[in-house]
């Protein structure tokens, strides 16, 4: 009976243990490799390769050439609004002074019509003496 078990049940056990073995092996080096390659994903994503930073690089710089010609054109705009002002401002200083220098004189001042022109859109309605036609 001894022969028979050493003839028959050993090899088979003895390759069902190997086989065993080996499938558990395989298993194992799936799985350390999926441990790797869910690694590499991780430290990808925190640590962007060099070709993401240089995409993103460029992104960036796009959209800081597009806001820095929107603040341009805002600049721009601001400029403009500023020397409308001053001009307001110089005209309605002339017309203080005209009105000033001529204060003890006739009976209605000389005012310069461009000076009135000017500063006229400041003016509320109500105040403006119409012509009569």
């Amino acid at each position: 009976m001894l022969e028979l078990i050493f003839q028959y049940v050993l090899p088979g056990t003895i390759v069902s243990l190997l086989g065993g073995w080996f499938l558990l092996a395989g298993k194992r080096r799936e799985r350390v490799a999926a441990d790797a390659a869910a690694e590499a994903a991780r430290l990808e994503k925190q640590f962007p390769g060099w070709q993401e930073l240089v995409d993103e690089n460029r992104r960036l710089r796009a959209d800081l050439t597009a806001t820095d010609e929107k603040l341009s054109g805002i600049e721009n705009q601001l400029t403009e609004v500023r020397k409308e002002d001053t001009r307001k401002m110089q005209a309605v200083a002339r017309i203080l002074r005209a009105l000033f220098d001529q204060w003890p004189g006739g009976d209605t001042p000389n005012l310069d019509p461009a000076d009135i022109a000017e500063i006229e859109d400041t003016i509320p309605p109500a105040w403006i003496r119409r012509r009569a036609s």
